[in-house]
């Protein structure tokens, strides 16, 4: 009975599409951040070590 529901349901589809996506923009994410120069990371790397209303305001 479920069987033959499960073969004819067109929603299979949709949990095989939402991996495809969550793959490619994962696998797209981590290609952009290893791409990207070590230095471009100094900045932000340096935020948690300022003091003060000005050093948030500088980046």
């Amino acid at each position: 009975m479920y069987r033959e529901f499960f073969v004819h349901s067109p929603l299979l589809a949709l949990p095989v599409l939402s991996l495809v996506i969550f793959i490619t923009v994962f696998a797209g994410i981590v290609t952009r951040t290893l791409r990207r120069r070590p230095s471009a990371f100094d900045g932000v790397a340096a935020l948690p070590l300022e003091e003060g209303e000005e050093a948030s305001r500088d980046h």
